[in-house]
């Protein structure tokens, strides 16, 4: 392992490099789930160790470790590594990063909301209605730090990124105009987005046969991003890398202009 102000003599294939440590796991109780669509479920997470969590950006993440065992089962904090979580038998915890909402760091509760696609750890696990299940959080992760004197706003993204995408529209400037693009796997999955005076919402399906981020692409592709547009987007991390491609390599934007964010990978169901 390199050490930190050791001198390394051996070949670059044997430096492990060591990631800084996330924030500690803050233990916290499901206390609600309520649908919001058919597709989209708000969970509630409460407890005493949640007294202090604060989140001062929008578009901000968090970890949520959810039980190894599944609904009902006990939780299983792990270890970080150097480079990544990991139980004590070597496995990887079921950890998936969501956008915290409605936050109240006095009383000690946080909500999430979570895309219920049918598969994967924490779809199956918020869609087995999991209250008084225990869980940790983790973070929170950077936000978005807004312009306040952009003209315009170019805003991306699936399900996976509406909460985001809600929380982005109440706080962008109201002189701004905001084109912003969500895709979705079913018309169920629609919700109403905050009002913003200069939004230009645009809803795009995707087809059965299109990988995710296909249909978004097509939209912006359809868009002019004139000099000065500041952009955000998330969504599945294929997708979003060849709408940062459009963008950066064939459109020129500047990287400081653009926020693209992988919150997921197609494929990946497993714990990781």
């Amino acid at each position: 392992m390199l050490v930190a102000g050791a001198v390394h003599t051996g070949p670059m294939s044997d430096v492990v490099r060591l990631r800084r440590p996330p924030p500690d796991f803050r233990r916290a109780v499901v206390t609600e789930v309520a649908l919001r669509t058919p597709r989209l479920a708000t969970i509630t997470l409460t407890g005493p160790e949640l007294v202090g969590f604060e989140v001062d950006e929008p578009a901000a993440s968090l970890r949520l470790l959810l039980p190894r065992g599944g609904v009902g089962t006990s939780l299983e904090v792990p270890e970080w590594d150097g480079n990544e979580f990991r139980f004590a038998d070597g496995a990887r915890p079921p950890i998936r990063t969501l956008t915290p909402l409605a936050v109240d760091a006095a009383v000690g509760s946080v909500e999430v909301d979570v895309v219920l696609h049918g598969e994967g750890a924490l779809s199956t696990w918020a869609a087995a209605q999991p209250v008084g299940d225990q869980v940790a959080v983790s973070g929170p992760g950077r936000g978005y730090e807004v312009d306040p004197d952009a003209e315009r706003f170019l805003v991306v993204g699936d399900e996976s990124a509406l909460p985001a995408i809600g929380q982005l529209l109440g706080v962008l400037p109201q002189h701004a105009h905001i084109d912003v693009i969500v895709e979705v796997g079913d018309t169920a999955a629609r919700i109403d987005l905050p009002a913003h005076p200069g939004a230009d919402v645009r809803w795009c399906d995707l087809g059965a046969d299109d990988a995710p981020g296909s249909a978004m692409l097509r939209e912006v592709e359809g868009l002019s991003t004139p000099d000065g547009v500041r952009v955000w987007a998330a969504g599945e991390a294929a997708g979003v890398q060849r709408l940062r491609n459009l963008l950066s390599k064939e459109r020129g934007l500047p990287r400081s202009q653009t926020v693209i964010r992988g919150y997921w990978k197609h494929g990946r169901t497993g714990a990781g």
